[in-house]
């Protein structure tokens, strides 16, 4: 346990030793040196954005307001919102669906109304190739859904939550 039951008094007192070295300091040293410093640099901001995310929600919840004036600074409480796959596998059926239906319509002679089963394997074969050179990617632009039918939330579910940023007083 830290000697200090405050984490505030904690973070005060890192900051004042962190400031306290000049910049020649944290870029001197060996190579391994100096990746030790950004490894452990790294590790600390991930512990102090994971802790800040904590903060933020929790003020969030307790605010009466969306606006509160603090000894520190003004909170602003702002709605958010996040996105993420509906199930694990929501990607890839995501991916394949597209395939399916832009291969179907590739391969439709609108003449007839007939599906060409080689066109539509070529078509599919050509998109599943991208799909190993393209990026994941989470979204379908408006025309694409219309068009293929495709329903986002089908694929991803939203959610909103509330955050906090720290307008500091100087």
């Amino acid at each position: 346990m830290p000697d200090s039951p405050d984490p505030a008094e904690a973070l005060l007192a890192s900051l004042a030793v962190l400031r306290g070295y000049n910049p020649d300091e944290w870029t001197e040293g060996s190579h391994f040196d100096l990746a030790l410093k950004l490894g452990r640099a790294e590790e600390l901001i991930s512990l102090l954005q994971e802790r800040r995310e904590w903060l933020q929600l929790v003020l969030a919840d307790s605010m009466e307001a969306d606006e509160e004036v603090t000894p520190v600074g003004v909170l602003h409480r702002h709605e958010k919102e996040r996105s993420t796959w509906r199930y694990p596998e929501a990607g890839k059926q995501m991916r394949d669906d597209l395939a399916a239906a832009v291969a179907h319509e590739v391969a439709l002679d609108v003449a007839t109304g007939e599906v060409d089963p080689m066109k539509r394997n070529v078509a599919l074969h050509t998109l599943r190739t991208a799909y190993e050179a393209i990026p994941s990617f989470s979204s379908i632009k408006v025309a694409g859904l219309k068009r293929f039918r495709l329903r986002m939330e089908d694929y991803r579910s939203r959610e909103t939550y509330y955050s906090v940023s720290l307008e500091t007083i100087d």
